[in-house]
């Protein structure tokens, strides 16, 4: 069979600018040609501060190896961002999804990351004071998009992730790189 190895690892977090700590739900997602051999295919960093540097950084190790059937359903990873404050408390600060690189290599990705904007004052005051915001309740908004043209989102930063494909057998199941 074909195989996919993943190495790598969850780097950073940078222009959130938020003063509590972020740590970094991930879940890696395919199709029904997909069979994941080895390595969790989800997880969550350890919380983090910003640094000098204005980035918070995680460096959470990724090492996952796939079989597959056909490259189509090619591995995403869809991320949420959360603040954890001096209380206990957390909340999304933001999601992101990225399909993954198809070319063997060392590949350092960027993933911009939205959040559901406050569309009300009494809503900014909320959380501005409280702290909180919208989350989703159907997660499939982010790596689908379908329904989130519905949404009214707002920008936040963006995570880094330093990641090697190792790719093989494709070429004997007809699948060509280059």
């Amino acid at each position: 069979m074909a195989e996919l190895h993943i190495i790598g690892q969850l780097q950073s977090a940078s222009d959130f600018n938020d003063p509590n700590s972020l740590f970094c739900r991930y879940s890696f997602q395919t199709g029904p040609n997909w069979t994941l051999i080895s390595g969790l295919s989800e997880g969550q960093t350890a919380a983090g501060k910003e640094n000098f540097k204005k980035n918070i950084d995680w460096v959470h190790p990724l090492d996952l190896h796939y079989v597959c059937k056909g490259i189509q359903g090619w591995p995403k990873i869809i991320l949420q961002v959360s603040c954890l404050d001096s209380f206990g408390r957390s909340w999304v600060v933001g999601y992101g999804c990225c399909a993954l690189p198809s070319t063997p290599g060392y590949h350092t990705i960027k993933v911009p990351c939205w959040v559901p904007a406050a569309t009300t004052v009494t809503e900014r005051l909320k959380q501005y004071f409280i702290g909180g915001g919208h989350e989703l309740t159907q997660t499939d908004i982010i790596n689908l998009g379908s329904d989130r043209f519905k949404l009214i989102t707002q920008s936040k930063g963006e995570i880094k992730l330093n990641i090697c494909i190792v790719l093989r057998n494709l070429t004997q199941f007809g699948v060509e790189y280059k």
